[in-house]
């Protein structure tokens, strides 16, 4: 989990510059450097330019930043902090937090400090990422200790839109750091495991979770008796000896997964995802790459669907927990598209599975890796019923035009089997063969409801036979012992 960027854009108003070039500051182990420009000002910070380049603090919805911005591709400020004395501690530590705004092209932020104002500029990081929803935050530990140190922040204008910088923290070794890094794992629709950075001279630290404060000793924590598809925000402090603590840490944002839901014959599960501009009882896992599934809310379909976005590299949204040990003949039914990519002739994946648990592994349903311009109805029975089974379509990008799923139902299908539903609604048509790993093994013809296949060159397992006709998609699974 991240940081959720504040709406900045919302509520522009820049600070004004103020530079004092004698400001200095001492650092101890129970007195740390700390900057988040919530005066709105950068008193004691100076900025160099080049060309229209500049600093300046911006206030939005919640907080204040420092926030570069150029008009000109090559436009460069650096902004410099005041210096700060490190010759009374052992060792020190460096983290801030930043975030950038961008689309095709990215700035870039190099993160550098000197020992004094004769030094020559030390890189620490080099950033050129774009996210429109979250901060970053990084912690370096930092050397050439001096009493004239200075750290600095160089904005690079190469073509995105805004860098922003926040929480600028130097602690001495043995003081009271602010946690960073916060994590949010292992979420349940009840439960999840609060993890963040230490010290090691932390002696308890005090979790706020939507305003209600806990003071615990253990790290990482186990947060309990929450609510199901619930939105939490939680941050931390760290509580040191002699009744030192740090400053707050940023906040993340996490939500609980909702509860298992019962599929009966009369009550099937459905989501056509209309309900809301987010997923509701879905989860979203990227695999690689930044970009994962999102509901898109009618801009190319007319009606909201779930769309794995063509910039992504692969990412699963897996469905919640379904109980469908009640159902008689479970069976998934969804409609899928995935057009031909109008740059590169390509297509993006689709794969379809299930797995009977959290502890179990991904079984593969379904590979769907052909263009289809129009909506493909799809029917598949569901295997090895269980109380916790899940869903996932897995997105595959191949740089074309992404892929879109809707009308999803697991329930009871229409017939004793699937096979019997197959051979009364598509007579004849083409099959194709897959194992399952989503591999096709086999082409071949359904005429008067009867597949002949010849299996002798097949190992013995499970296969999906995926049935083409005029009256739409079937699946018919085949065993060969």
């Amino acid at each position: 989990m991240r940081t959720k960027l504040f709406t900045l854009l919302l509520l522009l108003a820049f600070g004004s510059f103020n530079a004092f070039s004698q400001c200095e500051f001492t650092v101890t182990p129970s007195q740390p450097f700390v900057e988040d420009f919530e005066g709105n000002t950068f008193d004691c910070w100076t900025v160099e330019t080049v060309g229209a380049g500049n600093w300046t603090t911006m206030a939005g919805s919640g907080t204040t930043v420092a926030a570069f911005s150029f008009t000109n591709v090559g436009d460069e400020a650096r902004l410099i902090s005041p210096v700060v004395d490190l010759s009374g501690v052992s060792g020190a530590t460096f983290s801030f937090s930043y975030a950038m705004m961008g689309f095709y092209d990215m700035d870039e932020l190099v993160v550098s400090y000197r020992s004094s104002e004769t030094d020559a500029w030390h890189t620490l990081g080099t950033y050129s990422i774009s996210d429109y929803q979250n901060f970053f935050e990084e912690t370096f530990t930092l050397s050439d200790l001096s009493s004239t140190y200075q750290v600095s922040f160089l904005g690079r204008g190469l073509g995105g839109y805004m860098i922003f910088v926040d929480n600028i923290e130097i602690m001495g070794e043995g003081g009271c750091a602010r946690p960073v890094s916060l994590q949010a794992t292992e979420i349940t629709a009840f439960s999840t495991l609060l993890g963040w950075s230490t010290t090691g001279n932390e002696e308890s630290w005090v979790i706020e979770t939507n305003g209600s404060q806990k003071t615990v000793d253990v790290q990482p924590y186990l947060m309990e008796f929450l609510e199901p598809q619930t939105e939490y925000t939680f941050r931390v402090k760290a509580n040191c000896p002699g009744s030192n603590e740090s400053e707050w840490s940023l906040p993340i944002t996490f939500k609980t997964l909702c509860d298992v839901i019962v599929v009966t014959d009369d009550e099937p599960y459905l989501d056509d995802f209309e309900g809301s501009d987010d997923f509701i009882c879905w989860q979203n896992e990227i695999l690689s790459g930044t970009d994962a599934w999102v509901v898109d809310p009618g801009y190319t379909i007319l009606n909201n669907t779930a769309f794995f976005i063509w910039l992504g590299e692969a990412a699963m949204l897996i469905s919640a927990p379904l109980d469908i040990t009640a159902v008689t003949n479970p069976t998934l039914s969804f409609r899928h598209k995935q057009k031909l990519g109008l740059i590169y002739g390509t297509v993006d994946h689709l794969i379809v599975g299930y797995r009977t648990s959290e502890d179990d592994s991904w079984h593969t349903l379904m590979n769907f890796t052909e263009a289809t311009d129009d909506w493909e109805d799809v029917t598949i029975a569901l295997p090895d019923p269980s109380a916790t089974y899940q869903i996932t379509f897995e997105g595959i990008g191949h740089e074309a035009e992404g892929v879109y799923v809707d009308d999803v139902r697991v329930g009871c299908g229409t017939n004793v089997g699937l096979a019997e539903e197959t051979e009364a609604n598509l007579s004849d048509g083409d099959a194709e063969v897959f194992d399952l790993f989503g591999r096709k093994v086999a082409d071949t013809k359904l005429r008067s409801g009867r597949i002949d296949l010849d299996m002798n060159n097949l190992a013995p397992g499970v296969y999906v036979a995926r049935i083409s006709g005029e009256k739409g998609v079937a699946a018919m699974k085949i065993v060969k012992e």
